[in-house]
């Protein structure tokens, strides 16, 4: 999805009280982005950033803390495009069932936050290029991730 679409898209997803949970490992290559992505909206000084590492079913007693209206999770997933694209997908979009490689599927926890909290779920899916254990994160997927990042920034601070 080109920049300006995406940009569009998130701005009208993100209502509200907003959480964002960021879901990764830095020690496996491009599963860092989430983790990067953490670091950067902190920098940014983005309140309610959450690292949900490899486990963000984990993490759920935080995102209810936060109350939020909107939660965004950040993730490296496979969508069979070149590395570093992005999409925002919904629970709806992802499968249903069997796991990867260190956690239940996502769309799990989105619904539950969704059932449970009154709130959307958005999923900001980043296609990885390596994700093996040692690997450094790719080139593609380290500058998608600082667009993607400011972009968020920005969106944020344009509803206020």
């Amino acid at each position: 999805m080109e920049d300006r679409m995406l940009r569009d898209e998130l701005t009208s997803k993100l209502s509200g009280r907003v959480a964002i949970v960021c879901v990764g490992d830095a020690a496996h290559g491009d599963d860092g982005a989430g983790p990067l992505f953490v670091d950067l909206l902190e920098r940014f000084g983005v309140e309610n950033v959450i690292d949900g590492g490899s486990s963000p079913e984990l993490e759920t007693w935080r995102v209810r803390h936060i109350a939020p209206n909107t939660v965004l999770f950040v993730d490296a997933v496979d969508l069979g495009v070149e590395p570093g694209d992005a999409a925002l997908l919904a629970a709806a979009d992802l499968r249903a069932t069997g796991y990867d490689t260190h956690r239940a599927p996502l769309r799990l926890t989105m619904q539950y936050l969704e059932m449970e909290l009154d709130c959307r779920c958005y999923l900001l899916a980043v296609q990885p290029s390596v994700v093996s254990s040692g690997a450094v994160m790719s080139d593609a997927v380290r500058s998608s991730v600082e667009v993607l990042a400011r972009m968020l920034c920005e969106g944020l601070r344009a509803r206020n």
